[in-house]
């Protein structure tokens, strides 16, 4: 697992985030997920590549929390079991991107 934040002083916009993915060479899918939502139980079957858009969600990796908020990356190894929510009031959107 590796996580990369958002750093740039100019704020995490969907063209940026979107040009850097496809930089990448990653063919992606936009994911959205709505206030008070939770996914569970979920396992990558290859390398997966998440980056959020907007809002923030609370990451689940092996019992150890975090956040991710707009513009950061989490990349997960293949079978990977992990889980997310969104305990904000806002909707979040986020890029998943997967390769071999």
């Amino acid at each position: 697992m590796k996580i990369t934040r958002w750093t740039a002083q100019i704020g995490p916009k969907k063209e940026i985030i979107l040009q850097l993915i496809q930089a990448e060479g990653l063919d992606y899918t936009e994911v959205e997920v709505a206030s008070g939502s939770k996914m569970s139980n979920l396992r990558t079957n290859m390398k997966e590549t998440i980056q959020l858009m907007e809002g923030e969600l609370i990451f689940n990796l092996s019992g150890t929390q975090f956040v991710l908020r707009a513009g950061d990356k989490l990349e997960l190894p293949s079978n990977t079991l992990y889980s997310y929510s969104n305990m904000r009031p806002d909707h979040c959107m986020f890029l998943s991107a997967k390769t071999i």
